[in-house]
């Protein structure tokens, strides 16, 4: 027992909170103790019912078979490997991504009406960690190796072709999620013409950041975010976007799955 807790207690926070979560909300549906149904998200039970905890558990109701166990693995693998190398084990900001990313899925889906969002999440997960590995390639099944600028729309038709098109349809969700995310937090901030450049609008607020306190380095992280320290105050001054420069991890090579 003091093992697996060893364990469990070794994987980051946020990935941790995810997979068990995704358990909690998962396990339950799968051993016939409630139907997924009071999992998805159905909008007229939630405004005339009030049944307010469906806009979470959409997100963490995996489905069943390998693919829920191939998709366990991926959150473990992926998300631990973009908590701990992008954004260095900052609680505060990769919570906050997430807190994001659910609300970019939540208001695309209101034109489309998945009833889980599960695999969108995950598709955004995806797409940022290739964001933040540009120059890393990926591998299929172990059977074609493409380069991570390719991987998300590789997946989506991957799903198109195993689950349909609203399976593909959740992908193309996550996938605009995520990039709004990259280009709101890290396109405008670095990349954009000089005069159109801004600091990160979606940065976590100060008052969401003292609720990790303890679990939240002293410096910044994430996307458009950190600023090394081995430039000085003066040089960072000087240059308007060392301010939201970031230290990229050397990264994890990404298994084929349609996420």
């Amino acid at each position: 027992m003091a093992d697996f807790s060893s364990v469990i207690n070794a994987v980051p926070p946020v990935t941790r909170t995810l997979l068990i979560s995704t358990a909690a909300v998962t396990f339950p549906c799968l051993l016939g103790i409630v139907s997924p149904a009071s999992a998805a998200l159905i909008w007229p039970r939630i405004l005339r019912r009030y049944e307010v905890w469906r806009p979470l558990t959409s997100f963490f109701f995996g489905g069943s078979g390998f693919p829920l166990l191939y998709d366990f693995f991926l959150i473990y693998r992926n998300s631990s490997a973009m908590e701990k190398d992008v954004y260095l084990n900052n609680t505060a900001e990769y919570a906050w991504l997430h807190l994001m990313l659910g609300l970019f899925i939540l208001t695309f889906n209101s034109l489309i009406g998945l009833p889980f969002l599960f695999r969108p999440l995950l598709h955004a997960q995806t797409y940022i960690w290739c964001r933040a590995n540009p120059t890393l390639k990926v591998s299929i099944f172990g059977l074609l190796t493409i380069p991570t600028s390719l991987y998300p729309p590789a997946l989506i038709l991957l799903d198109l072709l195993t689950g349909g098109p609203m399976k593909a349809m959740g992908g193309i969700l996550g996938l605009l999620s995520g990039h709004l995310w990259w280009f709101i937090s890290t396109y405008l901030p670095l990349h954009a013409p000089t005069h159109l450049r801004r600091p990160n609008p979606l940065a976590p607020p100060l008052r969401f950041r003292q609720l990790f306190r303890r679990n939240t380095p002293d410096r910044s992280a994430g996307f458009g975010a950190y600023r090394p320290e081995s430039r000085t105050t003066a040089t960072a001054a000087n240059d308007p976007a060392a301010a939201v420069r970031h230290r990229w991890g050397g990264g994890h090579r990404l298994g084929g799955s349609s996420l």
